[in-house]
């Protein structure tokens, strides 16, 4: 990933203004080395890295190489370089969605949910998707709410005690609400 790249070969300090020195003119490694004060082995190190990156390209003149700055990477916005290095979005909701199924696997055997999990995060998923199996729209009274919640988990009044905990049912005039 061309991002990844360039991030890694700017997270040295050396890099950093070898790429600034070359970003306001071209230069071979001997001027690099002495403006830098770096050894001309450091700064060939770091032209390496650079110019893997596609940051930094070079040309021979006679027995010189001569650096410069690829300029489209010097007008790149870190928003930009960061969303384009980024973990792909799709590919890592899928990873925690395909977790997150198997984890409800774990916790609910033919559509009874054995127990609640101690994990914030996992008690959060159980409680929402006990929650979907109220309607959206209806008031429940605390009866009608156990009595649903029985068929689902064995004590429904620590269910309604832990979703009403959780924001995901609120008590308004003595009913329920989703």
């Amino acid at each position: 990933m061309q991002s990844l790249n360039i991030l890694k070969a700017l997270s040295d300090e050396s890099r950093i203004n070898i790429f600034r020195l070359l970003l306001e003119r071209d230069a071979y490694i001997e001027v690099i080395s002495e403006r830098l004060k770096l050894a001309p082995s450091t700064v060939s190190f770091h032209l390496k890295k650079l110019v893997e990156a596609g940051l930094v390209s070079s040309k021979k003149d006679q027995y010189y190489t001569i650096y410069s700055a690829v300029s489209d990477f010097a007008e790149m916005t870190l928003k930009e370089l960061v969303l384009e290095a980024g973990v792909k979005l799709k590919e890592q909701d899928k990873v925690e969605e395909q977790y997150k199924d198997k984890v409800l696997k774990s916790f609910f055997k033919y559509g009874k949910l054995i127990k609640i999990p101690s994990q914030k995060m996992k008690r959060e998923w159980v409680l929402t998707r006990v929650s979907e199996s109220l309607a959206t729209n209806k008031s429940y009274t605390q009866l009608e709410l156990k009595d649903l919640l029985a068929e689902i988990y064995p004590d429904p009044g620590l269910l309604i005690t832990e979703m009403t905990s959780g924001g995901l049912i609120k008590l308004q005039d003595g009913k329920y609400r989703k």
